[in-house]
This record gives structure tokens, C-alpha cells and sequence, in this order.
């Protein structure tokens, strides 16, 4: 069975330590978290992916 993927933005935390802990709570409830360090959370991570993607090839 897959791991669900839960999403963390670098900039939605004031402070390392408290970026750290959201990041360890997310990891022992199951998650398989992905960490991006800037950009905006509001925008829609699927597209910014698909654009990594196409970029990337």
C-alpha cells in the first residue's frame, strides 16, 4: 500500500525547529512528506509539478 503525500512550504514556519516538528509529526502519522523551500503555498502543486517535469525532459 502507498504512503498518502502531504505537501510542507519552508516559508508557512517561523522557525526551523518548529518547521522540523510539523515535519516529524507528518513522517509517524504515515505520511511520505515532501518539503519545498520557497514559492507560495497557495498556488496549485500539481501544476508546478507537471512544469518541473516538462522543464526537466
Amino acid at each position: 500500500m502507498n504512503k498518502p503525500t502531504y505537501y510542507l512550504w519552508r516559508n508557512d514556519f517561523s522557525s526551523q525547529q518548529e518547521f522540523e516538528e510539523a515535519k516529524v509529526l507528518f513522517l509517524n502519522l504515515g505520511f511520505r512528506v515532501v518539503v519545498f523551500l520557497d514559492g507560495s503555498s497557495e498556488k496549485n502543486i500539481h501544476d508546478g509539478l507537471k512544469s518541473l517535469i516538462k522543464n526537466h525532459i
